[in-house]
């Protein structure tokens, strides 16, 4: 008996090891060990996001695209890793073990000031470089850099000049977020670094309370509705499920996937278009709802400006929310039904 706990100890620990080592194997890590190689490692990832160009794909919910992102940025504790890009990978119910083209972000708060500083003038320049899409990757470090900053100039251990300087950079990281990344978000944490400069960059956005509109447009102009073609399509290829298939439609199904995919994108805007948009076609239906469902367009979420200016009852802010309910109020609300004005 004892023997036969013995074997079955080593076979779990050889099964567990195997099954680790599958996970290591098939997940990349990308990490930067340097500040010369955190904007190697950064224009690397915006180059697989160009080739990518994931918010353009066509998939609209209906299969999923071999589409790049990385998300926003956490801190972590070393001085040795600088920055990392970690693969989003999970295990799927059929025992599979599925890595996403997707990667978690993750940047030091263990660095000097003037890492912080260079970096975010880094940032900056991507401003310039293409188009809106982008740009969102030059905001996604933005947050975690706010908080990073706090912490240190909170710390007590910064000398008067990069306690000056952090406190600078406090204000322009939080300036970005506003005016960049239009996110107002939380700003009730770090009330205490709203200086006044950043408070009429409220004032701004409250009176001009809409996203850029040249973020549709650039969307709108890159859609493509050539992939909803049936064109060469055989007639015996229909949509079912895998279990009802036939031996022989298996076998074509394995063979001819992506022909399969181009039908079910078909259909399923050829459906949309009948139903929703009153005989659209499956091109105009797809481009209708890839309008609707774009995210950066009509009203800024002033909800969260009038939630912080409420909270900390600043005049100046209350002063231009009042205006901007009169002449806003109902279409914001239309907007934003789960998020209304309510101050």
């Amino acid at each position: 008996m004892e023997k036969k706990r013995i074997i079955l100890t080593v076979y779990l620990i050889v099964f567990t090891c195997i099954v680790y080592a599958q996970r290591i194997d098939v997940q990349q890590v990308l990490i930067a060990t340097s500040e010369e190689e955190v904007y190697k490692r950064y224009d690397q990832m915006l180059d697989s996001a160009r080739l990518s160009n994931r918010f353009l794909s066509p998939s609209g919910g209906v299969v999923y695209d071999d589409y790049f992102a990385f998300g926003y940025f956490y801190e972590i504790t070393s001085k040795d890793t600088v920055m990392k890009f970690v693969q989003e990978c999970s295990w799927q119910r059929n025992d599979e073990y599925i890595c996403e083209r997707f990667y978690r972000s993750y940047i030091s708060n263990s660095m000097p000031i003037d890492f912080y500083e260079r970096f975010l003038t880094y940032l900056k320049q991507l401003d310039r470089i293409e188009n809106y899409f982008i740009k969102q990757y030059s905001t996604n470090p933005l947050y975690a850099i706010k908080n990073i900053l706090i912490k240190q100039y909170e710390s007590g251990n910064l000398n008067k000049e990069d306690s000056i300087k952090a406190r600078r950079l406090i204000e322009e990281t939080i300036l970005r977020l506003v005016n960049d990344e239009h996110n107002y978000r939380g700003m009730i944490s770090y009330h205490k670094y709203i200086t006044d400069t950043i408070r009429q960059a409220l004032v701004n956005v409250i009176e001009n309370p809409f996203y850029p509109t040249e973020y549709l447009n650039f969307y709108m102009s890159q859609q493509d509705t050539t992939f909803l073609d049936t064109t060469g399509i055989p007639a015996n290829i229909r949509l079912v499920w895998k279990e009802h298939f036939t031996p022989e439609e298996l076998q074509t199904y394995e063979k001819e996937r992506p022909l399969y995919i181009r039908l079910e994108r078909f259909r399923t805007y050829e459906r949309i278009g009948k139903k929703e948009y009153n005989g659209l076609s499956a091109g105009q239906a797809y481009l209708r709802r890839k309008k609707e469902k774009f995210r950066e367009k009509g009203y800024l979420q002033i909800n969260y400006i009038e939630e912080y200016a409420y909270q900390k009852q600043d005049k100046l802010l209350i002063e231009h929310l009042k205006a901007f309910k009169k002449k806003h109020l109902e279409e914001f609300n239309k907007q934003y039904p789960y998020y209304p004005l309510k101050y």
